[in-house]
């Protein structure tokens, strides 16, 4: 059976440990680092971890699709992201979920825009930036979500 790995950062984020911490784990041997063929995930050259002993220290109850999500993710899937974010979420996890909601709308995702939005809003997960909310709320209405569209016509119409 292949194992199925996870990045680094990825594993920081579903952890909360530090970028130290996670390479003294490895150092200890608690965590394992994967080699990969640079072309088997991306391309790009980055640290993989077996993800099975990083869900171990991540204290997290996951079913298969929360795992299968993770994946996706990590291979940089914006509706998986946003997905993600929206269970971290629900499970008021919500430094994970702005993490998710940040990627997702780093790659365009107008209902991860307005997650991230609100986020900055309300300070879920992130300190409150109205300036960074409010751009972020405008991205995703330009790009045609109709709620971030509502919310801004309630903040002209102030």
């Amino acid at each position: 059976m292949q194992k199925r790995v996870i990045s680094l950062e990825t594993t920081i984020a579903l952890t909360g440990f530090s970028r130290r911490t996670v390479w003294r784990r490895l150092a200890e041997g608690a965590l394992q680092k994967i080699e990969l063929p640079e072309t088997s995930r991306g391309g790009a050259a980055r640290t993989w971890l077996e993800m099975d002993e990083v869900l171990r220290f991540a204290n997290l109850n996951l079913d298969a699709t929360q795992i299968e999500l993770i994946e996706r993710s990590d291979y940089g899937d914006a509706d998986a992201q946003l997905a993600l974010g929206q269970f971290f979420h629900e499970q008021e996890r919500f430094d994970v979920a702005f993490y998710w909601f940040s990627l997702a709308a780093d790659r365009n995702n107008a209902d991860a825009m307005t997650m991230l939005g609100r986020c900055y809003a309300e300070g879920i997960g992130t300190e409150k930036e109205e300036e960074l909310a409010i751009m972020w709320i405008a991205k995703a209405a330009a790009r045609g979500n109709i709620i971030a569209q509502k919310q801004m016509q309630g903040l002209r119409s102030r």
